[in-house]
């Protein structure tokens, strides 16, 4: 809960800086190539997938968290610092994917903000893609 609500601190204080970052073309560079971001991405690693469909990864989060904010807190949170013990998904899923690395040092708070933001507004659920 400490975290969330760390977490969710930090989202408060970038939201400005955020708002002016493309997140749909972060998410296209940052995250296709391990995960299906939408019904155009193609990249995948050896011919699967490298962690779930967005779809998927955004439905989890949403079950999880109340608000959106809890959910935008929680995804900068797992994506800077990832841990078997925060996913969401079932066991099955963490065998078959694994822990995705840590994107801390790679993307800032502030572009994963926005790419968090742009995910809550653009999945919607499996049976558009």
């Amino acid at each position: 809960m400490k975290t969330v609500t760390l977490s969710a601190l930090l989202l408060t204080s970038t939201v400005l800086f955020s708002a002016a970052i493309d997140g749909e073309k972060l998410a296209q560079e940052q995250c296709t190539s391990c995960h299906l971001v939408s019904s155009n991405s193609d990249k995948l690693t050896n011919g699967k997938m490298g962690g779930p469909p967005m779809w998927g990864v955004m439905k989890k989060v949403k079950q999880h968290f109340d608000t959106k904010e809890e959910g935008i807190a929680f995804i900068i949170d797992y994506t800077m610092e990832p841990s078997k013990e925060k996913m969401l998904f079932p066991a099955a899923t963490r065998e078959y994917f694994g822990v995705m690395p840590a994107l801390k040092g790679k993307i800032t708070p502030e572009e994963m903000s926005a790419i968090a933001k742009y995910l809550y507004g653009s999945t919607r659920d499996a049976s558009t893609y």
